[in-house]
Parts: structure tokens; sequence; C-alpha cells
């Protein structure tokens, strides 16, 4: 069957539309004509350029490519690599009357939620090996911070564009002809040679697997206090799944890795069934809900074997890997910079109850560290019966799980104070101001936290009040009659803190 629509073919950070070459020639052998094969080159390497710019430029260039300054409502596809994935949901959200016309989306190794790499990239080092190299370009080592900030893990950035889509209602990926089927692939390895000591547990080289894919949810940890006479709340709430989305796991690719799996379009070949013709399949044959199910299926066969080699590629007693985007903030939504979390089995929160794996890949975004990411490699006694983990994780997901929160106000005058679903203050441990939340309902099979290659949003809300709760505040008070502060027959607190 042939190609009907136009492929756009976008590459990633620091790229050219030359690397997409193999890609170019293993579509054409299926049947794509070479005309409809459209193989842009962005500039990323400019200190000033940001995502939602080059988004814009993609727009303008799609408008003379596909002739859409005709009026004709032209039809398309793409087929992206790495940061393209987020510079084309940018585009999707911030181009609404136009998003229709694309019908379906591959992401080649994408880096939806960012890279373990882009803090590394804006050091000296990353402008000398990775920046623009051209020494008559006014962009002579410019490692391109603005797009490098956006692909940090945890950033602002990606936060926002997941809430304008993967969370967004209604759902942006849906069956529907107003938004594109997509297909999601990722390598199984990471890099050999010299650039392996760049390599980090979970990821392809260059993305994390778990950061890969477009299944996302989001957890509210509601701690504000409420007005007073209105009815309670729930403390923790879990979005669902959205009612009418695609389901959109990773595929893994066996054998490849962040750069492999776009110079070796055709090379990786499972039954007969190369890269290549999955995507080919599905550019041609994806054009109902039921069509996406059916050709999921066989995509999935083809990945199983290196979807095990992940599964086995952390601790020998873990399953998976998970990543959480954690992000707290006061009542007037202020960020809290200065805060602890930890994962724990019982209510004790002693190392044997900690869950230590949920500490150990930490990574604080630097331009606003109230986002933090966490990497798990899933312990197999968290995960429920269906992962396949096994009668381990069927007795201990019945276990509680609590969350254990410290948040400093880094003064005296102010302190973070939880609030229950009632508006009451929920008790500090006194020794070091942690407060313990009981969420074992995000533990249960129908709200459970934890899935293996996907990315859980975590937003943390918690009043910042001035002290001390119960009396005049230290930081605004009135003076007497005679122009005294009701603190100096205690002795002074003013001195005391100066």
């Amino acid at each position: 069957m042939p190609f009907t629509r136009p492929v756009v073919l976008i590459h990633g950070y620091s790229d050219k539309g030359q690397s997409f070459e193999s890609w170019r020639q293993a579509l054409i052998a299926l049947g794509a004509n070479p005309v409809t094969l459209n193989v842009c080159t962005y500039i990323s390497l400019n200190n000033e350029v940001t995502i939602p710019d080059i988004a814009e430029a993609l727009d303008r260039a799609l408008e003379y490519q596909l002739k859409w300054k005709d009026g004709e409502p032209r039809e398309f596809d793409a087929i992206v690599h790495s940061t393209g994935m987020l510079v084309l949901r940018s585009w999707l959200v911030s181009y609404g009357p136009r998003r229709g016309r694309l019908k379906h989306l591959v992401g080649l190794a994408p880096a939806t939620f960012g890279s373990p790499l882009a803090q590394k990239g804006r050091s000296l080092l990353g402008s000398i090996f990775k920046g623009n190299h051209d020494p008559l370009s006014p962009d002579f080592l410019n490692a391109g911070d603005r797009v490098l900030d956006a692909l940090e893990l945890g950033s602002s950035f990606t936060w926002d564009l997941c809430h304008r889509d993967l969370l967004a209602d209604p759902p942006f990926y849906t069956a529907g002809s107003d938004t594109p089927y997509v297909a999601v692939f990722v390598g199984d390895t990471g890099y050999t040679g010299i650039r392996e000591v760049i390599d980090e547990p979970g990821t392809d080289g260059t993305v994390r697997w778990a950061g890969a894919g477009l299944n996302t949810r989001k957890v509210t940890v509601d701690l504000t206090r409420i007005a007073a006479g209105s009815a309670g709340k729930q403390t923790v709430t879990i979005s669902p799944w959205a009612d009418g989305r695609l389901d959109i796991p990773i595929i893994g690719v066996p054998g490849a890795n962040h750069a492999t799996i776009l110079s070796d379009a055709g090379s990786t070949s499972v039954g007969g069934v190369s890269l290549a013709h999955l995507v080919a399949d599905f550019l041609q044959d994806v054009n109902t809900e039921n069509a996406f199910n059916s050709w999921l299926a066989k995509a999935r066969s083809y990945g199983s074997g290196a979807m095990q080699t992940m599964d086995a590629s952390g601790d020998r007693d873990a399953k998976g890997w998970q990543q959480f985007v954690i992000r707290a903030l006061d009542e007037n939504r202020d960020a809290i910079t200065d805060y602890s979390i930890t994962l724990c089995r019982d209510a004790t929160g002693l190392p044997g109850a900690v869950l230590q794996e949920f500490e150990t890949d930490v990574h604080p975004y630097r331009a606003d560290p109230s986002f933090r990411c966490f990497h798990v490699n899933l312990p197999v006694e968290v995960l429920p019966p269906d992962s396949g983990a096994g009668q381990q994780s069927t007795e201990r997901s019945q276990q509680h799980l609590y969350i254990r929160l410290n948040a400093s106000a880094g003064t005296p005058l102010l302190q973070y104070q939880p609030y229950d679903g009632q508006g009451m203050p929920i008790p500090l441990d006194p020794k070091n101001g942690d407060v313990l939340l009981d969420i074992t309902s995000l533990a249960s099979d129908k709200n459970r936290l934890f899935f293996p290659y996907t990315t859980t949003l975590i937003e943390i809300r918690i009043n910042r009040e001035t002290l001390p709760l119960d009396a005049v505040s230290q930081l605004f008070y009135f003076l007497d009659d005679k122009g005294n502060s009701p603190w100096q027959e205690t002795g002074g607190w003013l001195s005391r803190i100066l």
C-alpha cells in the first residue's frame, strides 16, 4: 500500500537533518515517494533560542512546505527523534486549529521528559564537544542554553507542557480525527566505546526509558488549610488514566541505543519484521482504534525481548524503571525550594522501612529546585500481580505506604505547616519537623502509584505560616500605648535571632 501523506522528519538537539538518511532510504524501499519525505534541519545551538521558538519556525516551514498558504488543509505524518518530540508537542499545543492535520506521530527515543545529559551540556565541556564549532558563526561555542534548560530533568518546561497535552481535558492523543495516533520506540541498550562513560542505568545512553513514553498520571498531595466552614477534602488524589486517550506504551528495540535507532532504521529485525517495517505499517494502516490496537499487539511482540532486557537491567530484585517528577508549592503557589521527601513502607521511617530505591537517583532542576526528578528501579515487592512480579508482589502490595516530608523556610520567623482534610494542623515530628502522610490508597491496584516505564507527576501543596501559630506573629505586630512591643517583656526575641 503506497504512502498517502507527506512525512515530516524532525531531528534532535545539536543534530542535522542528514542524520535521517537511513530512515529516508528505508522508507523509500518500502514504497514512499521521495518527494513526500520532508527532512528538516533547525538551529538548537543558539543560547537564545527556545523550543517554542523552534515550534513557531516549524509552523512557518510547514505552511510553505505543505502549501497551507493556498488554504488546503493538507494532512501529514511525523517521525521525530529525541528533542524533536518536544518541538512537535510544543507545536501541537500552540497551534490548536492545525493539530488535526497531524495523523501519525512516531517517536524514536523521544526526550518526552528531557535527558540526564542536558545539565552536562551546559558546562564548558558541553560547549567544546557539543557546541557550535563554526568560528565564523555568531553562535560560536554556544551550547543552546535555553533548549538544554528545557531538556533538563524535572524542568518547568516539560512539567507545563505535560499539563497542556498529556494531562489535558479533553486528552490530546485519542482515536478521534482531530488528534494523532502515536507510537514510541526506544533502544534497550546504552552506548559502547568511549561514549559509554556518559551512560546511566535505565537509559538508551541519552534518554531514560521511563521518560520516553506518553502514558502519564499526576498525584496531588494537598496539605493546605481550607477555609473555615467548608467541607472536608481529600488530602491525596491521583488523576485517572484519561478516558478516551490511547494507550501509548514504549516499544523496545533490541540492540539499539539512542544513536543507532536513528542510523540503522532497517537493520534490527525480529521474526522477519524490521523497525522500519513496523513504522511503515503504522503510518499506512492505522486509521481506526481497532487497527491501532492490532498494530500495537504486533509491535509489543516485536519488542518483547528488548523489554525483558530492560526489565533485567537493574538490580536482581527489581523489575523495570519509573520516573517521578515532584513539585512543592505553598498555598500561594510559590515554590518551596528546600525540602526532602522519603517513601516508606511503614510509619516508623526507620532505615529498614525506607524505600531506598526512591532516594538513589534524585535530580533537582537547577533553575528551580522546587522541581525534583526521581528515577527508580522498581522493587518487585511494590508491583501488583499483573506486572509479572509474582507472589511476592501480591503479599507486599497489601502493606502500607507513607510519605515522610520535611520542608524548611530558612528562618525561625516562618514554618511550613501541613493541614489535614478538615483544616486541622498535622503534627510535625518535634525532633526534625517531618510530617508523615499515609498514602496507602496509592498502593492499591485501582490507584496504584507504581507503573513501570511511565513518568508520574507529584504536586505537593503545603501552607507557609508565620510563627508562632497560636499567637501574634513575631513577623508583624502592634506596639502598645507606650511604644513597646509585646515581646520585650520576654527578653527581646528580635535581639536573640539577629
